[in-house]
């Protein structure tokens, strides 16, 4: 399936004559319709953009681009299925209270995991958010040092073949003390709550 829409963006971008920074014409909206509809892979759109724009360059371009769509689908999905959602399913939801409180104590904690590890697409993250009780500033945050994280571990990983083995070293070393300082930042922030969690396993 991956190969079949590579095949398809370098089929279209061929078509178009997009080359250099003209990828973006293409890229960006790739970027709106994977937040939304998720078939995209977007470890496509990173390699595409790092290799015209370099790792760095390419990496916040991805990082832009994937952090707006995420946040357009999710302030979408906020304003029309939120109320309909609620009406339908609220009552339901009581059942699922320990959930919920989980959600709005680490939510921008959990949105960060969920784009890190992609154990569920990113479109459904999305969805799901804004669906869920998560405030926009948790889920924009959420989502921009997720989709870092992400962008940051893969699009070293995926361009290991055209840097210098320094350089690699280098990046991946910088992305290490970069999540080592997130995880740091919610230990500290939610000591008391990690703790109060493990206590109620316990019982």
């Amino acid at each position: 399936m991956t190969d079949l829409i590579n095949a398809w963006i370098d089929g279209l971008l061929q078509a178009l004559g997009l080359t250099g920074p003209a990828i973006l014409y293409i890229t960006v909206p790739l970027a709106f319709l994977q937040s939304l509809v998720g078939i995209i892979p977007l470890l496509v759109l990173i390699m595409l953009h790092v290799s015209v724009f370099d790792i760095i360059g390419g990496m916040l371009i991805s990082l832009a681009a994937a952090s707006a769509g995420g946040i357009a689908v999710y302030a979408l999905g906020r304003r029309y299925l939120f109320h309909w959602f609620d009406r339908r399913w609220g009552s339901r939801l009581k059942r699922y209270d320990k959930w919920q409180r989980y959600l709005e104590r680490y939510g921008i904690w959990t949105v960060v995991l969920l784009r890190t590890v992609p154990i569920i697409p990113n479109n459904m993250i999305n969805l799901m958010c804004a669906v869920s009780p998560i405030r926009a500033r948790s889920f924009i945050w959420g989502t921009i040092l997720g989709n870092l994280s992400f962008i940051w571990l893969f699009g070293i990983l995926t361009s290991s073949l055209i840097l210098p083995p320094g350089q690699w070293g280098l990046y991946l070393t910088g992305y290490g003390l970069f999540a080592a300082a997130l995880i740091g930042i919610f230990i500290h922030r939610h000591w008391s709550h990690i703790q109060e969690d493990k206590r109620s396993r316990m019982v």
